[in-house]
């Protein structure tokens, strides 16, 4: 009897002991499942909130090139797709410039845009920021600068521009504005110079209309900014005619600033890359910039408009501000 009160105090006791240890080693394994099921963290107490979380959304930057409606809604609809492929928390940001994003790259603002070639190489050169995707259109992640005329305007070459009036696009814009002057330079006609005078018209759009109403002899365009009026002003086509084609330019890109985390950057990618080849992915993207593909890119891609730039002596900061 005596034995058997000892052993039955003896297992008490040890009960005493596990039961502690099981429910510490319980609270271990929740914890440690908790965590896989949360984005990867990219911060502690000291360096602030978690990159990809509600307190530190990945800021995806977007500018207005066409209608901004559209694009602010094609945008909301990107972010939700690109939470639900990667666990991370995405917000959208429509800026007014692309100075803006170029400068909230570097501030630590925005952490994903995308950019128009020239101001993605200001971005490079000013903060770092990686480009990591080409758009791609009409099946080519390259794309034109046009040259155009009313077939009627009595302009048959680039040197018959000489004293008459032109439209550029904007002053940032590769296939609008910088192709084209390096293209009149090299056909001995000087924009500053040899001109009656150039207007900066804005948009693609708006450049394709001063043509076509008249109200400048030749304008500079995407290949083929005509395009979009092709169902509303089918003629166009009849009355305009082009006249030069300027050298490939590289397509707009993704890119991403220079802090955030390669595998968040890789897993960014991997995401869009996968999305455009998705019915719905490629419609929101396709809303937001006509998007037809995204190819894989980098930052040698772009050695070309560098050497562009050269040629011209710009001024990247103020060709992208619009000083």
């Amino acid at each position: 009897m005596a034995v058997s009160e000892c052993t039955s105090a003896r297992i008490s006791s040890v009960k005493k002991l596990i039961q502690p240890a099981c429910i510490a080693l319980l609270v271990v394994i929740m914890l440690a499942v908790s965590t896989c099921n949360q984005p990867v963290g990219h911060g502690d107490a000291d360096s602030g909130p978690v990159m990809g979380t509600d307190k530190k959304p990945i800021v995806m930057a977007f500018v207005p090139s066409t209608e901004a409606e559209k694009i602010v809604e094609g945008a909301g609809t990107l972010m939700q797709m690109l939470q639900d492929e990667t666990g991370y928390k995405f917000k959208d940001y429509v800026a007014t410039s692309y100075i803006a994003v170029v400068e909230a790259l570097g501030k630590g603002h925005v952490q994903v845009a995308w950019l128009p070639t020239l101001a993605y190489v200001l971005a490079h050169q000013r903060n770092g920021a990686e480009v990591v995707l080409k758009v791609v259109r009409h099946g080519q992640d390259t794309y034109y600068g046009l040259i155009i005329t009313r077939v009627d305007s009595g302009v048959e070459t680039l040197e018959d521009l000489k004293g008459e009036t032109f439209a550029f696009v904007d002053a940032a814009s590769a296939s609008g504005h910088l192709y084209p002057r390096a293209l009149l330079l090299k056909h001995g006609v000087d924009p500053d110079t040899d001109l009656e005078r150039y207007v900066f018209a804005g948009g693609h759009d708006s450049a394709v209309l001063a043509v076509y109403m008249g109200s400048v002899a030749a304008g500079a365009i995407y290949d083929d900014a005509r395009e979009k009026f092709s169902e509303t002003m089918p003629e166009i086509f009849e009355q305009t005619k082009i006249i030069g084609k300027t050298d490939p330019i590289p397509s707009d890109t993704v890119a991403i600033a220079a802090d955030v985390p390669p595998e968040v950057a890789e897993a960014i990618t991997q995401a869009l890359l996968d999305l455009v080849h998705t019915e719905e992915g490629k419609q929101a993207m396709y809303d937001i910039y006509n998007v037809e593909d995204l190819v894989l890119a980098s930052d040698s891609d772009y050695d070309s408009v560098r050497g562009m730039a050269t040629v011209l002596d710009l001024d990247l900061e103020k060709q992208v501000s619009g000083e």
